[in-house]
């Protein structure tokens, strides 16, 4: 039984389609980054505040008196520290987000993808992806449809000429065109159970001698 499953080949689907990598390590966000600042400093910065203060004359001499004007001057300093870090951290998820909208790769159609694979795996396989084709349209975005790219994309990586190359993609296109099918038959199913639903609650309603009532 083991010899007669298809190979799996795994490949980055981004390479294959022509959509940029994800590079390996995810960067830190700027906002992580500010907020991680702001944290790191906070003890710093505070002791900078009762340097200054001492130096300026403003601190008591005495310690019972001056352990209570830190704390309420380290009350005023946490409140406008905290406030310029949560700005600081703010504006930094803003361009991390400003970033990403520019950055991100288009989402891969399947249309596109039909129509790469055609002629490269076979005879077999292209009468699968005329099959998709003709089925895909109410599902372009389903999850189906996404299996069908990601299997293209990681046979595309393959060699096409290899036999079980060729044999395995178009096996796994009949399964995935199978699955299609039996999505775009239930979805049809349902959209035609509730055109006739409306229909007879239409009938039932305007019928000449009824009450002109919701009757569902």
């Amino acid at each position: 039984m083991a010899a007669d499953r298809p190979p799996v080949y795994l490949a980055d689907q981004s390479a294959v389609l022509g959509v940029p990598a994800r590079s390996a390590g995810r960067p830190i966000r700027r906002g992580r980054l500010v907020a991680g600042i702001a944290l790191h400093f906070l003890a710093p910065g505070y002791g900078l505040v009762l340097v200054t203060d001492a130096a300026l004359g403003h601190a008591p001499h005495a310690w019972a008196a001056w352990l209570p004007h830190a704390l309420h001057l380290g009350g005023w300093f946490l409140a406008a520290y905290g406030a310029a870090a949560v700005v600081a951290s703010g504006v930094a998820a803003l361009a991390d987000r400003r970033q990403r909208a520019v950055a991100a790769p288009p989402a891969v159609s399947l249309a596109p993808a039909l129509a790469a694979a055609q002629g490269r795996f076979g005879a077999a396989a292209d009468a699968q992806l005329v099959r998709i084709a003709s089925l895909a349209a109410p599902a372009e975005a389903g999850p189906i449809a996404q299996d069908i790219i990601r299997l293209l994309a990681a046979s595309s990586a393959a060699p096409a000429s290899d036999p079980g190359v060729q044999h395995g993609t178009a096996q796994a296109l009949a399964i995935l065109a199978d699955a299609l099918e039996q999505d775009v038959r239930q979805r049809s199913g349902a959209a035609q159970d509730q055109a006739r639903v409306m229909a007879r609650y239409i009938d039932l309603k305007y019928r000449p001698g009824s009450d002109g009532q919701d009757t569902v």
